[in-house]
């Protein structure tokens, strides 16, 4: 929620979806987060973006 708040991030930001497999579900929103869903091996351009939480299953990058 931090995240979303900081971003300025709401049910109104476009998604633009990046990948979407069977292992692995990856979209950017609203331009300055980017996340991954899934057991799929994947991230975004290091050096646009930041690693903000990672878990099981998931992660989460701001620009």
């Amino acid at each position: 929620m931090d995240i979303r708040k900081r971003q300025d991030i709401h049910s109104r930001s476009p998604i633009r979806i990046l990948e979407a497999q069977t292992n692995l579900y990856a979209a950017i929103i609203g331009e300055k987060v980017c996340m991954k869903i899934g057991d799929g091996s994947w991230s975004p351009n290091e050096r646009e973006w930041i690693l903000a939480t990672s878990g099981h299953r998931y992660a989460v990058w701001e620009k």
